[in-house]
């Protein structure tokens, strides 16, 4: 049976790489060995994996997220942050992971953690697991819709309604249009303080038919929240276009199905436009608010 002795050997500014052969070492020790045993000798719970799909499965998630620290110049356990790993999993969950899988990913980075001596970042997955859980999809990736418009004219709600024309003609999360400002003079339109904390900046001066409506568009919000609440609008619109999209034949898979179709639609007019495929890809990257370019090539479906 494996023993309390064998956690020791990692120390706080390990290398990821050592740290992740070392997580390995030690969860599979569990394999093969009663959970009841090892329940009576931690307290009711395992620190170990006792199954080798499972032992698979999390450690390939674990080498996932190394390999994208390390991307982001984090190399040693000690220079890893909570924020990273959440970064991560929202990240994982905007790709459209279903909740069922993205729960996964958050029990194998828990087990992760607790083993290599960040107890600190095991602990607040384990708090945020509610928040994270319910950015993830019920059935999997969100796709866009087939017509936009047509879902969005069946919304009831004119709040709501507007809402979702604003996420389609922007490429908007949900949280973002909250944080919407609008330059006119520069015509544009800025997100403030999006996902990890950054302010973007998408240009209509190439479209400026569209940055019209977007103004109208967003003076007609801020009186709906100033009237409803911008709590009770968020939380009961989700809802809204589950029921539009439905009258509309149309699948839904989330709210965020209006950002794909942004990224599709914008990516299509800029390589029509007589834009090389790579640039186009880097300007949807930084309209959609990402770093990486394998994010817009996942959205459109590249």
């Amino acid at each position: 049976m494996a023993e309390k002795e064998r956690f020791k050997g990692i120390k706080p500014n390990s290398g990821l790489t050592y740290a992740l052969k070392y997580a390995a070492h030690v969860l599979r020790q569990g394999i093969g060995v009663s959970k009841h045993e090892i329940y009576k000798l931690y307290g009711g719970k395992t620190p170990y994996i006792h199954s080798y799909s499972t032992f698979n499965r999390y450690m390939g998630i674990a080498k996932e997220f190394v390999n994208w620290a390390k991307e982001k110049g984090i190399n040693r356990l000690d220079k890893v942050r909570y924020e990273h790993v959440k970064s991560y999993l929202l990240e994982k969950a905007e790709r459209g992971l279903s909740k069922k899988t993205l729960k996964v990913n958050m029990t194998a980075l828990k087990k992760f953690f607790g083993v290599v001596g960040r107890g600190d970042i095991a602990k607040q997955i384990e708090k945020d697991y509610v928040d994270i859980y319910t950015k993830g999809q019920y059935n999997g990736r969100a796709l866009p819709f087939d017509k936009p418009m047509q879902v969005i004219e069946r919304i009831k709600n004119p709040a709501h309604r507007t809402m979702a024309e604003l996420q389609y003609l922007t490429g908007a999360r949900l949280g973002d249009l909250k944080k919407m400002k609008i330059d006119e003079e520069r015509k544009a339109v800025i997100i403030e303080k999006s996902k990890g904390g950054k302010t973007r900046e998408i240009s209509y001066e190439d479209r400026p038919e569209k940055f019209e409506r977007i103004k109208e568009l967003h003076r007609e919000l801020q009186k709906y929240i100033e009237r409803e609440g911008w709590k009770n609008l968020r939380k009961s619109y989700p809802e809204s276009v589950r029921y539009a999209a439905r009258r509309a034949g149309e699948i839904y898979s989330g709210t965020h199905g209006f950002r794909v179709n942004y990224a599709q639609e914008r990516y299509k007019e800029l390589v029509e436009r007589g834009e090389p495929e790579l640039k186009a890809l880097k300007k949807v990257t930084e309209e959609l608010g990402h770093n990486r370019i394998s994010m817009a090539k996942y959205y459109i479906g590249a």
